[in-house]
């Protein structure tokens, strides 16, 4: 009876060991693969700081900045809130940064601009020909007198981001503009290309 307690206890104890050690295997394993995904984000933002500094450089812009849809909480209906934000920017030096001041919007309240996006209408080396009446009262408060965005799609084709740019005190160089003044098809289609290079590593 006496050995019959004693390998209770002892299996138990032996259980209970072996559950603790298993434990902090995993907590370990848990800490390392956060660690790596981290570095790896890290690594990524990287390069699309590098990707963005210097398609702003190449079209001689002020600003150039990424939009990425994302979730945010849900309604009361249990749906997703779709939203919004500025994920990455640079900027001219002493231009303000708009990224602080654009998170978490509802895309609700762009869903005009994102369909011009994906339409590709939104060229405008003379924010003034902006249609839409509050987005051109916008742009102009911002000291914006050009932009453009283009869409970022990911593999499966889906919209994940827009990559956007804005002269506000530079020119755009004229290589870029027809005799109209308006933007070659050429830059629409190089730009179009800077997007498609970024989706990976969003």
């Amino acid at each position: 009876m006496f050995e019959v307690l004693i390998t209770s206890v002892t299996s138990i104890v032996v259980a209970l060991v072996g559950a603790g050690f298993f434990r902090r295997m995993n907590e370990q394993k848990l800490k390392v693969k956060s660690k790596e995904d981290l570095m790896q984000q890290i690594q990524k933002d990287e390069i699309v700081h590098l990707a963005i500094r210097e398609i702003r450089r190449r079209y001689n812009s002020d600003r150039v900045y990424i939009w990425q849809f994302h979730n945010g909480g849900t309604f009361y209906t249990t749906s997703p809130m779709q939203k919004i934000s500025i994920t990455y920017e640079r900027c001219s030096d002493g231009l303000e940064r708009k990224a602080e001041k654009n998170q978490n919007h509802l895309i609700n309240n762009f869903s005009l601009y994102i369909k011009d996006v994906m339409d590709q209408k939104m060229f405008f080396s003379d924010v003034n020909n902006i249609e839409d009446i509050a987005l051109r009262s916008l742009t102009l408060s911002l000291g914006t007198r050009s932009h453009c965005a283009v869409p970022i799609y990911d593999k499966q084709d889906h919209l994940v981001a827009m990559l956007a740019l804005d002269w506000v005190f530079s020119e755009i160089p004229l290589k870029y503009l027809d005799s109209d003044g308006q933007f070659t098809e050429a830059f629409r289609t190089e730009f179009a290309k800077d997007a498609d290079t970024l989706d990976p590593y969003l």
